[in-house]
This record gives C-alpha cells, structure tokens and sequence, in this order.
C-alpha cells in the first residue's frame, strides 16, 4: 500500500500540544502528550481524508529548543546513512552471490560478523540464509 507522509506541526499550549497538519488546510488536534502525537494525527488524518490509517505516514515536528531541533537533525542524518548502508550491502552480497564468493570472505571484505550478516538473508533482502554455509553465497532463486 503506498503510504503518504504529512507533517505534525507539535506547538506546546500550556500542558497540551496542539497539533497542526499544513497538508490539510484547517487540521487541528490537541494532545496532552507528545508521545500520542503521532497516532492521534494518523488517526485524524485517516477519518478526515477517508483513507486507512496504513497509507497515513505522520513526521511529528515539535516545537522545540534550538539543542532539540538539532540533535532531530542529526538523528534524522544517521537513520538515513543507515539505510543507504544497509543497501549498499545488500547490493554488495548479491553482486558477490554472483561471483561465487563464500560466506566467510563475503563477511570478511564487508566487514561483518556472521551474525550481522544474517540481517540480510533472503525474507530481509534476498540474500540466502548464510547461517550454516561456508560455500559459495548463491543469488536467491537459484
């Protein structure tokens, strides 16, 4: 299902957070914690488009100090470098399961214990369960 992402604009009203979705023109919620910020926007957005929750992705953007908004950036930074490492490997052990590498070398050159490497096995990425094999990686499917 595709997913669209709004933005919760998260301001703090006393002890509540009142919740503005620019996306949608006149979307306003409250919430006595920001932690319910997200489900209580999902949730909004969800009945007021007419849409299953499962296709609401909400980025909850609160109000906050200077320190806050920068360590959310840097944050946001590292979840981002993560996931392009993540498939940079990926791709890297298909283009060795291709070559006929073995497992050992295949975890040596990318710098991985056997247990790191078992993230990437085929019901995560297509890379075959690596677990018990010392033998050449193969390409999933084959």
């Amino acid at each position: 299902m595709e997913t669209t992402t709004f933005t919760a604009l998260c301001e703090r009203a006393g002890r509540w957070w009142t919740i503005r979705v620019p996306q949608v023109e006149g979307l306003t919620t409250q919430v006595r914690s920001l932690d319910q910020a997200e489900k209580m926007t999902t949730q909004l957005i969800a009945r007021t488009l007419g849409i299953p929750p499962e296709a609401v992705r909400v980025e909850v953007v609160p109000d906050a100090p200077a320190p806050v908004a920068q360590a959310l950036l840097a944050r946001h930074a590292a979840r981002q470098a993560a996931q392009a490492a993540a498939q940079a490997t990926r791709t890297a052990l298909e283009a060795l399961a291709l070559e006929g590498y073995p497992f050992p070398d295949a975890a040596t050159m990318l710098g991985l214990s056997p247990a790191e490497i078992q993230q990437y096995a085929p019901d995560r990425g297509g890379v075959p369960d690596l677990r018990r094999d010392s033998g050449p990686l193969q390409v999933a499917g084959q």
